[in-house]
Parts: structure tokens; sequence; C-alpha cells
């Protein structure tokens, strides 16, 4: 929807040069798909060492898993889940998760 949208917009401005529209439009567009190919590949890298997270403290795979792909940092998750996020805290303080991203 949103690259329909990001269209519409770009061929609104140029309607009567296609190739600058396009030009326009995959400007508008190439940070987000850039956004959502990192992450992806983030999120692949990180199963691809599944095993090794399995080992991982109950919380401490909780942790690794929902920022696997690197879009959602600490603070963004204190917004959704500040919950977890104090008991990820306090239970790290005492012992170190062995896996890293």
């Amino acid at each position: 929807m949103e690259d329909a949208l990001a269209l519409d917009r770009a061929l609104s401005v140029s309607v009567n040069n296609i190739p600058t529209a396009l030009q326009g439009f995959e400007a508008a567009r190439r940070p987000i798909l850039e956004k959502l190919v990192a992450g992806a590949n983030g999120s692949a890298i990180w199963y691809e060492r599944f095993a090794e997270h399995m080992r991982l403290a109950p919380v401490d795979f909780a942790m690794s898993y929902i920022t696997r792909s690197g879009r959602i940092d600490l603070d963004r998750l204190r917004k959704l889940s500040p919950h977890f996020v104090d008991h990820f805290e306090r239970t790290r303080v005492l012992k170190p998760p062995q896996v890293n991203n």
C-alpha cells in the first residue's frame, strides 16, 4: 500500500515525465527498502545461529529474538513492554548472556 501511495505521489508531481516520476518514487522508497532488507538479513543471520541461542537463559533468548533484526532497540522495547525490559535488566545484572546477535 505504501508503495502505491508513493508511486501515486511521484506520478502526480511529474505527470508528464515518467522517468523522473520513477526516480522520485525510487528515491522515496529506497531508504525503507534498505531498512527492511537489513532487518531481514539480521534475522536470517540470527536463525543461522539458532542452536547457540537455544542455550541462553529464557529472558536472554527472548531479548535476542526480539532484537534479532536490529529494528527494535531497548528504548523502543521499553515503550512497548516495560515489564519485560525491567525483568531483563534485573536478570542481566546477575548473569550476562552468552551469545550476541
